[in-house]
């Protein structure tokens, strides 16, 4: 684990690089949204998660094992996630619901292939632990 540092390290700088290009897109489009895409189920840690916040001595936020699958995520705030997204599971970062990919497809084309080329940065260093 102790070798996975230097990748955890870069991973979390693309994340943080990435998070205000998403937070772009989904302040416009997720408030207006009936169907919320963050649930529960979906914020459970995969185990390249919990190796990339092991590797930067950082605990995972405790999950509520009580709480309903379906409902919304025990994350969600007024304004969106309360976690920062470097430290969320990585589907809560690549999840691209419809109307949001409406948005990144209509917007700017450069800001839409910014966040598209650091999303495959992320996948390719991921992809790279065994």
């Amino acid at each position: 684990m102790k070798d996975d540092a230097p990748k955890a390290h870069e991973l979390k700088e693309l994340l943080i690089e990435l998070s205000p290009l998403i937070e772009e897109y989904t302040s416009q489009t997720c408030p207006a949204c009936g169907d919320v895409c963050c649930k529960q189920k979906r914020s459970l840690p995969e185990p390249e998660d919990v190796r990339f916040a092991s590797a930067l001595g950082m605990p995972l936020p405790d999950r509520d094992p009580l709480r309903p699958p379906d409902g919304p995520c025990q994350f969600m705030g007024p304004r969106g996630c309360v976690t920062e997204r470097w430290l969320r599971p990585w589907r809560c970062t690549w999840y691209f619901c419809d109307p949001l990919l409406r948005a990144l497809d209509e917007g700017p084309r450069k800001k839409a292939r910014a966040v598209s080329a650091l999303v495959q940065r992320i996948v390719d260093i991921r992809a790279g632990w065994p």
